[in-house]
């Protein structure tokens, strides 16, 4: 089953995929998201949830209500125990948010979930957490990233895919990719070296294949143009030898050529940016300079 397939995608070209992100923060506007994503019409949108989650996360949150509480606090006269008093209300009403998060953050998921679907319209959704070490602007612990990925799952909204951290450990990568399936939603299973390309390119996507997942996707940071080659030829034989659809690149100025050509090899999606709209990982392009350099 190819990519298109599996994403219920129509074929209406012999290229790849192409997937725009989405990443917004809590301050970004939609509305021109959207306009941009109507002219330029890619095939799929990455919604980059790193951009926006963790404005909303526990910690975040509680310290908003702390402040507010706090603030109250300053503006009242009151003599040296009330304050003290006041204080341990504060610490008390901690106890009760604690208590009261798992319902609070599902229901604050779900919300960012239909803003995001209300906006792109009838686009297929790709759901994405990157932290920081896999290059991205998530600071989330993997319970938290694992948390939110399945409420955002559990929201009712219909992704076409959700991608996965292969890094993620096992258990709670476990739990994703079960509330996935009983979603019906394909699992992407991602590796990111932001530092080097691996040795062996190939033993690593073998490795991949074997779990329970739909597609695999690879990038890598090379070093020179041998290790762009490599990753091109180990994109080529592990596509002849497998079922699995495989989405692979070369990150930085020196990969640019993957985004590009990949597709030649076997890789069966490629991300660019909508035009005027800042990249998501390194060597990225625009849908423009893409179309350009296939013609």
């Amino acid at each position: 089953m190819t990519l298109r397939q599996l994403l219920h995608i129509p074929a209406t070209t012999d290229k790849p995929l192409i997937a725009v992100p989405l990443m917004l923060g809590p301050t970004g506007k939609l509305t021109p998201f959207a306009q941009k994503l109507q002219a330029q019409n890619p095939d799929i949108v990455e919604w980059r949830a790193d951009y926006i989650a963790d404005d909303f996360s526990q910690a975040v949150m509680w310290q908003q209500v702390k402040a507010g509480a706090q603030a109250e606090l300053n503006q009242k006269n009151v003599s040296t125990m009330t304050e003290a008093k006041m204080l341990a209300e504060i610490d008390n009403a901690k106890q009760e948010f604690l208590a009261n998060w798992p319902m609070m953050n599902q229901q604050v998921i779900k919300e960012l979930t239909a803003a995001v679907f209300n906006s792109v319209g009838e686009f297929p959704v790709l759901l994405t957490y990157r932290t920081q070490s896999q290059g991205g602007k998530g600071e989330m612990s993997p319970v938290e990233v694992a948390t939110f990925l399945t409420f955002a799952l559990q929201s009712g909204y219909p992704f076409a895919a959700v991608d996965i951290e292969y890094t993620m450990p096992e258990e709670l990568r476990t739990k994703v990719i079960t509330t996935a399936r009983q979603q019906q939603v394909p699992v992407i299973l991602s590796y990111h070296d932001m530092n080097q390309t691996p040795d062996d390119l190939h033993a690593q996507l073998v490795d991949m294949a074997r779990s329970d997942i739909d597609v695999i996707k690879l990038a890598v940071m090379p070093q020179n143009d041998n290790d762009v080659d490599r990753l091109l030829l180990a994109t080529r034989a592990f596509s002849e030898s497998q079922d699995k659809p495989l989405i692979t690149m070369s990150m930085g100025q020196l990969g640019e050529k993957t985004r590009i050509i990949g597709y030649q090899f076997g890789s069966e999606l490629t991300f660019a940016v909508l035009d005027g709209t800042p990249i998501s990982a390194p060597g990225q392009i625009s849908i423009s300079e893409l179309l350009q350099a296939w013609q």
